[in-house]
């Protein structure tokens, strides 16, 4: 990807474009409800539902449908490369799939659906989309990451609490 942009900022927002469809994917579930949990109803051995009510299949598929609009509509014009491209579909699967387990860590430590379990609320999707950007070469560095874990935490805080305001949340975290 050669993108032309100045001094310090040139790494993190390169990479940036590589998380884009992560972003999207992790936004989407908030606009629709969901009826359908994916977990459905099901206990853990535990005895506590295994993801609840809050991740649903409708949920999943809008995450992916944003994953791959954004992939297809920004990322591939930007890189022009369909591995890269590729590169951050897989982010944005990476992505749910962290939300998910957030979720399922949440539910084994016996927290309610729409308590707050600060960070991992914020950078579980984050985490795991630069899991799987490094697992598969994307050319992205641990500063660009660093960089962009501290934005994310922040634009994470601001649009759920949008969200809430919206009434598209029934918690601000």
């Amino acid at each position: 990807m050669d993108l032309a942009l100045p001094g310090e900022l040139a790494g993190p927002l390169k990479a940036l474009v590589y998380y884009l469809p992560a972003y999207a994917a992790n936004g989407a579930p908030v606009v629709v409800k969901g009826k359908r949990p994916i977990d459905g109803g099901r206990l853990f051995i535990d005895g506590r539902r295994i993801l609840g009510d809050g991740k649903t299949w409708e949920g999943l598929a809008a995450g992916l449908a944003a994953g791959a609009a954004a992939t297809a509509l920004i990322v591939y014009p930007i890189v022009r490369d369909a591995a890269l491209a590729l590169l951050s579909l897989a982010a944005a699967v990476a992505g749910l799939a962290g939300d998910m387990l957030a979720s399922f860590l949440k539910r084994r430590l016996g927290l309610a659906r729409g308590a707050p379990l600060p960070v991992v609320d914020q950078l579980d999707f984050f985490v795991a989309a630069s899991a799987a950007l490094w697992a598969l070469g994307a050319p992205i560095g641990p500063l660009d990451v660093a960089v962009l874990a501290v934005v994310t935490y922040v634009l994470h805080r601001a649009t759920n609490y949008a969200a809430y305001k919206l009434g598209l949340k029934s918690v601000p975290w």
